[in-house]
């Protein structure tokens, strides 16, 4: 593995096809042969991120803003661990959102 640095602050935020959903991200890493990325993953007011699985163990940390699922809010400095094979239930935002996003194959 290499050292990677990345500065998000110059980096365009693009339309999101990493899973369904209605929003945008900046890839920080990604490795296609372990499956490892991390991202950050932006929603505007009133985004949606649609129900999908994982193959690997995902986690997010809210950077800014907050999101619903599950009858739960998770707002600014939120973790939270989905593990693998899980499919994710629909993630809401009411006024935007920033996730770090990382994807994590460990454990496999």
């Amino acid at each position: 593995m290499q050292e990677i640095e990345h500065h998000s602050l110059y980096t365009v935020w693009r339309e999101l096809h990493e899973f369904p959903g209605t929003g945008e991200v900046k890839m920080l890493r990604e490795e296609p042969e372990g499956g490892a990325k991390t991202m950050l993953v932006r929603l505007q007011p009133g985004g949606r991120i649609e129900p999908h699985p994982h193959r690997v163990n995902v986690q997010h940390f809210v950077v800014e803003g907050e999101y619903h699922t599950k009858g739960k809010t998770f707002e600014t400095g939120s973790y939270r661990l989905l593990p693998k094979d899980k499919d994710v239930a629909p993630i809401t935002t009411q006024n935007g959102v920033i996730i770090l996003i990382m994807y994590d194959p460990l454990g496999r």
